[in-house]
């Protein structure tokens, strides 16, 4: 006598269920890779001019820039309309602003030529200056023509003075070639290039 030998016939509910799912695990291997976080850095436009005069005698100390709330934030701010901002998901500076525009006004200071010294507080050397400043608007604006606004307040205290012996605003905005972080970034440079020549230009005023 032949037998016959049993198979396990797939449900109707499973032959479903199987080419529902094929196609949702085919979808998610077609899908676009997360993108990568991209990080920046401000870099040097131009070659500071010097402080009229010649460098002040002394050293200067250059504190960290004061920045409060999101625009400290290492997450690039971008501009959608006059009283609205937000962040970049993937694009950060490498540090905090604040800290960052310390590091390149010292940058500047020493390539202008504008004290003997130009020192961090962290190297805790006797110093005859005090650099400090605050941070007050820094963004990428893209409500209309695509631009960076930079706005800093910078000032200069001599030890021993007993006041400042110079405190300004400075304002630039650059446009940007095109819509990208990377054309936005490079504006950020040249805007703060343009302010801290002007500030290197305003220190010949101190004697």
């Amino acid at each position: 006598m032949s037998t016959v030998s049993a198979m396990t016939v797939p449900s109707r509910r499973a032959v479903l269920k199987a080419g529902l799912v094929l196609p949702a695990v085919l979808s998610a291997c077609a899908a676009d890779p997360v993108p990568l976080d991209t990080y920046y850095r401000l870099q040097p436009t131009m070659t500071y001019p010097p402080r009229p005069g010649g460098p002040l005698p002394g050293t200067a100390e250059v504190a960290p820039l004061r920045g409060e709330g999101i625009i400290n934030s290492r997450a690039i701010l971008y501009r959608i309309s006059a009283s609205e901002l937000r962040q970049y998901t993937y694009h950060f500076w490498t540090e905090a602003p604040a800290a960052m525009l310390q590091r390149a006004l010292i940058d500047a200071l020493r390539g202008g030529r504008a004290f003997d010294q130009v020192v961090s507080p962290e190297m805790r050397m006797a110093r005859n200056y005090e650099v400090l400043g605050s941070l007050r608007t820094f963004e990428h604006d893209t409500s209309g023509n695509e631009r960076v606004l930079v706005a800093l307040e910078l000032g200069v205290r001599k030890l021993g003075a007993g006041s400042a012996a110079t405190l300004k605003s400075y304002a630039a905005e650059e446009a940007c070639a095109d819509g990208s972080v990377a054309a936005a970034v490079r504006a950020f440079s040249q805007s703060f290039d343009r302010i801290a020549a002007e500030f290197i230009n305003d220190l010949g005023t101190i004697g």
